[in-house]
């Protein structure tokens, strides 16, 4: 199964891999949707070298983004970075302009305001 956020109501929607490409309807707000490709390791290993290359290219110091949260695309898996206020906004993906929403990462706590 695949697992993705419904882009108008970020209900968490399920479908087989089957149906990658396809069209569904969210079961929250029947928003016409379309299955991402899941996520595999070597494409989360691909966006992290890709970022590294454009860190590179660009002249930028290749840091460890200790104060970020990693976030990828929905889409097409591009990775991004957020500050830790932006959980629960959405960034738009440079590569394909799709909102994905901010989420903190599993096991560590929400910053405190």
């Amino acid at each position: 199964m695949i697992y993705f956020p419904c882009s108008g109501c970020h209900y968490e929607v399920s479908a087989p891999e089957d149906d990658v490409g396809k069209y569904v309807l969210c079961p929250n707000c029947f928003t016409r949707l379309r299955v991402p490709p899941p996520v595999t390791n070597e494409k989360i290993e691909a966006a992290e070298a890709a970022a590294q290359i454009y860190e590179l290219r660009s002249g930028k110091e290749i840091k460890k983004h200790k104060n970020t949260i990693p976030v990828y695309c929905q889409l097409c898996h591009t990775l991004m970075y957020a500050a830790p206020e932006r959980i629960g906004s959405f960034q738009v993906c440079p590569d394909c302009g799709t909102k994905t929403q901010v989420r903190p990462i599993l096991g560590k706590e929400e910053p405190q305001p």
